[in-house]
């Protein structure tokens, strides 16, 4: 397979990976903010609230682009992020 390949499924992983973050930490998040487990649990809420918002906005904004543009716009904006 082509070097591309394997870096966006590192990129893909990556992302996925720091997504899912907030769930392992939540009891370290909740006792460093002084704050309960389920008041944490928002956070995961409100980051799927934001994802099912947010993505479908996305997809119809970058439709117009070529998908490797598109690709690089996204992977640029994690990284400024």
């Amino acid at each position: 397979m082509p070097l591309a390949v394997y870096v966006l499924g590192l990129g893909i992983f990556a992302l996925v990976t720091s997504e899912l973050q907030v769930a392992g930490m939540m009891p370290e998040m909740a006792r460093g903010l002084e704050v309960s487990v389920p008041d944490i649990g928002y956070l995961i809420s409100l980051y799927a609230l934001a994802m099912a918002v947010g993505g479908p906005i996305l997809t119809a904004a970058l439709l117009k682009l070529p998908k490797r543009t598109a690709l690089m716009v996204l992977f640029r904006g994690v990284r400024r992020g």
